[in-house]
C-alpha cells in the first residue's frame, strides 16, 4: 500500500512540481520564439517589472533591498576605510560598489561611475555608432520597447553603456585637502533583474524583425532587418556581460551572437538583383561601372524576377565656346542614376554626375568624359551605396 502511495505521488505530484520549476525558465528561454501575442505579453510583463524597478513600486516581483546602503556626506578627519576598500560598508553579497575622486562632488561622483563601469569592461564594451543607431530604430518604430517613455529612456541610455541604470552615489567624504571622495554603488540583485528585463525586450524586436517569409527576406528591407538585429543582438550581448558579472545566468535565452546575424544579412545581399538599364552608353561602360559598384556590396546584376532595377540616363553634348577663345573641343556629360523598388516605385538612392571636359578633339573629350563618370562611380557612387545599405533601418 505504501509502495501504491509513492508510485501516485510519483506520477502525479512530480509531474506538477517540474511544471512549477521548470516552466518560468522555459517561458524566457523561449522568449524570442513566441508568437507575436504571446511575446507581447512576455514583454509587458517585463515592462512592469522595469516600472517597479526603476519607479522604485515594486509589486513584489522584483526584491526591493533590505540591507540599506551607507549614504553620507561627511568632511575632514582620518579618511573613512571604505575609501580605500568599499566593501566595508558595502556587502559584497549585496552589492557592486567602486569609488572615485575628484576635486568636486561632481567630479567625484562621476569618476565613481566611470570606476564602477570599468569593473564590466571584460564584459561589455561601448560602441557609439550602436547605440546611436539603436536610438534612431527605436525613434522610427522599427523596434518597440514600451509606451512608458521613462522605460524607453532607460534603454537608451543603457544601450550606450556609458553608465548603468540603478547605479547610485552613496558616501561622500571631503578630505578638506583639494580632494572628494564618492562611492557608486549597485544593488546587485536589482541590476541582474533590470537587465534582463531589457534582453527580454530586445529578444522580441529580433523576433519580430526576422520573421519574414523567404520572399521579403531576400530584399533591402530584409538585409536591413538582420542588420538591425545583429545590432540588438550586440547590444544583448553587453547586457549579458553585466547579468553574468553580476552573478546572474542568461543561457536560459540561448542568445545568438551578432555575427549569426550578420552571416544571414550577407546571405541576403547576395541572393538580392538590381538590374542596371542605361540610355546613352557607349560600349556599356557605364553599365559595366555600376555593376561593378553593385558587386562591390555583394549585389548581383544578373539574375531571374529582380526586386530592383537602377535606371540611368547618360547625355553627352558639345559644348560650344567662341572662336578664337579655345582651340579644345569640349564634351558636358550629365549622368543620372536612380535605384527603384520595382514594386512599389519608390526611389531609394540617387546619384548624380555632371563634369565638363575639353580636348584636342570632341571624340577623346567624350571619352575622357566617360572615364571621369566611371571614375566618380567607382568611387563616389560605391561610398554612397555603402552608407545607404549600412543606415537601412526598416520601419514597421
Amino acid at each position: 500500500m505504501k509502495y501504491t502511495k509513492k508510485l501516485i505521488l510519483i506520477k502525479y505530484i512530480f509531474p506538477v512540481f517540474l511544471i512549477f520549476i521548470v516552466f518560468p525558465c522555459c517561458l524566457t528561454a523561449q522568449a524570442a520564439k513566441k508568437s507575436p501575442g504571446e511575446a507581447n505579453v512576455l514583454s509587458q510583463g517585463a515592462a512592469r517589472n522595469l516600472d517597479a524597478a526603476i519607479g522604485g513600486n515594486s509589486d513584489g516581483s522584483i526584491r526591493q533591498t533590505t540591507v540599506t546602503a551607507p549614504a553620507e556626506f561627511t568632511s575632514g578627519g582620518r579618511q573613512p576605510a571604505w575609501v580605500s576598500d568599499p566593501y566595508t560598508v558595502y556587502r559584497k553579497d549585496v552589492f557592486l560598489a567602486a569609488v572615485g575622486s575628484g576635486s568636486n562632488r561632481d567630479e567625484a561622483a562621476a569618476k565613481a561611475y566611470v570606476e564602477l563601469i570599468s569593473q564590466f569592461s571584460r564584459s561589455v564594451k561601448s560602441e557609439y555608432t550602436v547605440a546611436v543607431n539603436y536610438t534612431e530604430a527605436l525613434k522610427r518604430g522599427a523596434v518597440s520597447v514600451s509606451n512608458d517613455t521613462t522605460i524607453s529612456d532607460r534603454i537608451i541610455t543603457a544601450a550606450s553603456m556609458d553608465n548603468l541604470i540603478g547605479a547610485q552615489i552613496g558616501n561622500v567624504w571631503d578630505s578638506k585637502r583639494g580632494a572628494v571622495y564618492a562611492a557608486a554603488y549597485l544593488d546587485i540583485e536589482r541590476t541582474i533583474s533590470i537587465y534582463t528585463d531589457f534582453i527580454i525586450f530586445n529578444c522580441r524586436n529580433i523576433d519580430m524583425l526576422t520573421s519574414m517569409t523567404a520572399a521579403e527576406k531576400n530584399t533591402l528591407d530584409g538585409y536591413a532587418r538582420y542588420r538591425l538585429a545583429s545590432l540588438i543582438a550586440g547590444i544583448n550581448a553587453n547586457f549579458a556581460g553585466i547579468v553574468n558579472f553580476a552573478g546572474g545566468s542568461t543561457s536560459q535565452f540561448n542568445l545568438k551572437t551578432p555575427e549569426s546575424y550578420n552571416l544571414e544579412a550577407a546571405g541576403i545581399i547576395r541572393n538580392i538583383t538590381v538590374i542596371v538599364r542605361v540610355s546613352g552608353d557607349r560600349a556599356d561602360r557605364i553599365q559595366n561601372a555600376f555593376a561593378q559598384a553593385l558587386g562591390s556590396e555583394g549585389i548581383r546584376t544578373r539574375g531571374n524576377n529582380p526586386y530592383y532595377v537602377l535606371d540611368v540616363d547618360v547625355v553627352t553634348s558639345e559644348v560650344m565656346y567662341p572662336a578664337g577663345n579655345n582651340d579644345y573641343k569640349w564634351c558636358r556629360i550629365e549622368l543620372n542614376a536612380n535605384l527603384i523598388e520595382i514594386s512599389s516605385g519608390a526611389s531609394l538612392l540617387v546619384f548624380v554626375h555632371n563634369n565638363r571636359i575639353g580636348h584636342t578633339t570632341y571624340d577623346y573629350a567624350e571619352n575622357v568624359a566617360f572615364m571621369s563618370a566611371e571614375k566618380d562611380i567607382a568611387e563616389t557612387y560605391t561610398s554612397a551605396l555603402r552608407k545607404y545599405l549600412a543606415s537601412l533601418i526598416p520601419a514597421n
